[in-house]
């Protein structure tokens, strides 16, 4: 079970933000597919605001993923080809401008961004966000430094993404964390309370790429939001109508959309127990059809 509330538990507010679209190929994400099937999702960013640690102490407001970047001259010259294949896309004005609604927020609020991995569609413009702390999973720092190898298209990355004096990456799950960032279970999950005030939870859910990470929120005392990153593209993978897809690349090799397919298999079935806990919503970072249901519960709204 998820732990229940404390005594003057803390509670957070999330808002969805629509931060670009691209279109993805059935065949690649699911299986069965329809192979003649392209859908044009969203890339969602969430604002979470945390009421502050103590008494007197300002909000803290985060953003998990950033989406797309504002601008296509702003990504790699193969970043760039591989997009090509993603039209229908929509690129900008990018979250930093989003948040700039009258009477609201801007990026220089935000005090720490929190990224589920860092493939092009969710890292954003880190640039935009010159006070904010950046965490990222393990393993992230050394994928943006070495890549991952092979010729995948959407695998390539940009060494000088992330500010290195603002970025921490987590602990490994193996070494069970430190003095600040400590793994425990919670459910199905290794998890870090991020506060620790049972508020917000950082998920270890590697398989799509490593590093890749979950965060769970508590709205409420009984209404919590996951926002599940690349764990799913699809709904159908975890209501158990779908598998990951597989398929032939050009030189013989066998491809999947995760980097390591048994355990992102694994994570599917443990958002399938976490959302069996309790009123927990699962949101995934290009759910259209959860968009589509939920325009009212967008940024400036809050789930």
């Amino acid at each position: 079970m998820l732990p229940p509330p404390k005594d003057g538990q803390t509670f957070v507010s999330v808002s969805p933000i629509h931060s670009g679209e691209i279109t993805l190929p059935e065949q690649y994400f699911i299986n069965p597919a329809d192979e003649t099937a392209y859908h044009t999702v969203p890339s969602l960013s969430f604002l979470i605001t945390h009421p502050g640690v103590g008494n007197g102490s300002s909000p803290r407001r985060m953003l998990f993923d950033l989406g797309l970047r504002s601008s296509i001259t702003d990504y790699s010259e193969p970043q760039q080809r591989h997009l090509e294949n993603r039209k229908p896309h929509t690129i900008g004005p990018g979250v930093a401008a989003a948040l700039q609604k009258p009477g609201f927020i801007g990026p220089l609020d935000i005090d720490t961004v929190i990224l589920s991995h860092v493939h092009y569609d969710h890292h954003g413009d880190p640039q935009h966000f010159p006070n904010a702390q950046f965490i990222v999973g393990p393993g992230t720092t050394d994928l943006l430094e070495h890549g991952l190898g092979g010729s995948a298209s959407h695998q390539h990355f940009s060494r000088d993404l992330l500010p290195p004096y603002r970025t921490t990456e987590l602990p490994s799950i193996q070494s069970r964390g430190n003095r600040e960032y400590k793994w425990e279970q919670l459910g199905p999950f290794s998890s870090i309370d991020l506060f620790g005030d049972g508020s917000v939870f950082i998920l270890d859910s590697p398989g799509h790429l490593p590093g890749h990470i979950n965060l769970l929120c508590r709205l409420s005392a009984d209404k919590w939001v996951c926002l599940c990153g690349d764990a799913y593209h699809d709904r159908r993978l975890l209501t158990g109508e779908c598998d990951i897809a597989f398929w032939e690349g050009s030189d013989g090799s066998v491809c999947c959309i995760h980097n390591d397919p048994a355990s992102a298999r694994k994570a599917l079935g443990q958002l399938q127990e976490l959302a069996g806990m309790g009123s927990v919503e699962l949101i995934g970072a290009h759910d259209a059809g959860w968009l589509a249901a939920n325009q009212d519960r967008m940024f400036p709204a809050c789930l």
